[in-house]
């Protein structure tokens, strides 16, 4: 996982999507935590992302820090939400360029690229988040 690259942008990111007129970021993002913690435990889990997923509200009991978790919650948002039949297609775009920009550290700042996308409904911003060159 690349934490320290994109942990605060996550954590960023589920405050600003969590806030509602219904209530503050804080508590809209505890009640995101308990329900992106709904995505199952994968062999890809390391113990502590299995953990943190099973124990939302405490990520200290599995010895990760609170970006960490935000980060392997986010992740797991991510993994429900294309899992969707519904889903348009310009956000499955989004989200998958997003999974690939994160998993083959992509320059660039991936969440931001992402939260671009989003808004342009499918258009990813190449020139600030692609490949390294010599990726192909």
């Amino acid at each position: 996982m690349n934490t320290p690259s994109w942990g605060m942008l996550v954590v960023l990111g589920l405050a600003l999507a969590t806030t509602s007129r219904s209530g503050t970021a804080h508590a809209q993002a505890s009640k995101a935590s308990v329900s992106l913690a709904q995505a199952p435990c994968t062999p890809k889990d390391s113990t502590v992302s299995c953990c943190v997923k099973t124990h939302p509200t405490a990520p200290e009991r599995c010895g990760a820090t609170k970006l960490e978790a935000a980060e392997i919650l986010f992740a797991g948002r991510v993994a429900m939400e294309l899992a969707r039949p519904d889903l348009p297609e310009w956000k499955r775009v989004c989200m998958e360029t997003y999974v690939k920009c994160q998993e083959e550290d992509w320059l660039g700042h991936c969440y931001e690229c992402f939260r671009y996308c989003e808004g342009q409904k499918g258009e990813w911003p190449r020139n600030k988040c692609r490949r390294q060159q010599g990726d192909n």
